[in-house]
């Protein structure tokens, strides 16, 4: 992709997003956005005009996709007298998944805020990333997956809102994209294409239809196969159905050495299949999704955000970057395991 001089990239964000609230072994006890945007400051890669904080969703915009029940629920979630069992097994909050934490309804409405805010932005036909998004298992009625709602669904929902015709979600994340898939299921405006790890939970996006495109693939899933499979078949399946407007889910768990999943791309393999994507439509954004290796997660944000902009990465990296990398942490990495090159490389 080649970057518009005239119109560089918006990084859309909110401090919320910037600390972990999950703690012990969750897998999303782990520091990426915030260390992301420590990374761009010390690479002086973020003017001040390129960050965009979105607000709070109000309810009324939430109820374009949640059950008025449900937003109630989450509402309710960090009250000590709510009804905890009911929480847990008619909305899934409190699950060993989807734990309660200080502060549920907030981040959650201002997660959709900062999407809608992006996919407006991305209306000016600039390239917006919102890297706290991607919360693509989310359901009307309940929470799934670490997902207690479903960003990717509201950006769409603004785009179809402001008159688009054709709009394509491209799902890279190692898990499947299966609430955005159902939202949009039978909406021929919309086309999902999903690539994920076969027998992986959700474990769906087996089969494909018109509008769904899934690609299941093994363990071990790595550069020349994916390379094969945009040339063969996403790249063709885009040029026929000519979006005017892509959502790209960057989904870090799809990269090597990632704890949960089994998959083996390289940063610059997945890096440049998000920026060839981009290449499909005038209108442009790209979430984050999963990724439960921080030093993955952070680079391969860092490395795109640098080719977005067209800015040389740097080897061997700032000091200042490298003490970013080596203060974090994962609850499923031990240090030992830490590989040298997460400290030394953003680009592979």
């Amino acid at each position: 992709m080649r970057p518009h001089p005239a119109m560089p990239p918006i990084l859309v964000s909110h401090p919320v997003f910037h600390t972990p609230r999950h703690t012990g072994r969750h897998p999303l006890a782990i520091r990426r956005v915030g260390a992301l945007i420590d990374v761009l400051h010390a690479l002086k890669w973020l003017a001040p005009d390129q960050y965009c904080e979105g607000e709070a969703a109000s309810r009324e915009m939430l109820l374009a996709f949640h059950d008025g029940a449900y937003l109630d629920a989450l509402l309710q979630a960090n009250d000590p007298d709510c009804d905890q069992t009911l929480l847990r097994e008619k909305f899934k909050i409190g699950t060993l998944d989807n734990p309660i934490y200080p502060g549920l309804f907030e981040r959650t409405s201002l997660l959709i805020g900062c999407a809608t805010l992006a996919a407006d932005l991305a209306l000016q036909k600039r390239t917006v990333f919102f890297s706290a998004g991607g919360t693509h298992h989310g359901r009307p009625d309940r929470a799934s997956g670490f997902c207690f709602t479903n960003d990717p669904v509201f950006a769409i929902k603004h785009w179809l809102g402001k008159g688009l015709e054709r709009v394509a979600y491209i799902d890279f994340d190692a898990h499947h994209g299966d609430g955005v898939e159902d939202e949009f299921f039978d909406d021929p405006r919309v086309l999902t294409i999903s690539i994920h790890e076969q027998k992986r939970w959700p474990n769906s996006g087996v089969a494909s239809t018109e509008s769904a495109l899934n690609f299941p693939v093994q363990k071990g899933f790595d550069d020349k196969e994916f390379s094969l499979l945009l040339r063969k078949e996403i790249h063709p399946a885009l040029n026929r159905f000519k979006p005017e407007a892509v959502l790209v889910m960057s989904g870090a768990d799809a990269l090597q050495d990632d704890p949960l999943c089994g998959l083996a791309l390289s940063i610059p393999s997945l890096r440049n299949a998000i920026l060839s994507i981009l290449d499909h439509a005038p209108i442009r954004m790209i979430v984050g999704g999963g990724g439960y290796n921080p030093w993955n997660a952070v680079r391969l944000w860092a490395s795109l955000w640098a080719r977005l902009n067209a800015f040389p990465i740097p080897h061997p990296l700032p000091d200042e970057v490298r003490a970013i990398l080596e203060g974090l942490e994962a609850p499923r990495i031990p240090k030992d395991r830490v590989r040298p090159e997460w400290l030394e490389r953003l680009d592979g």
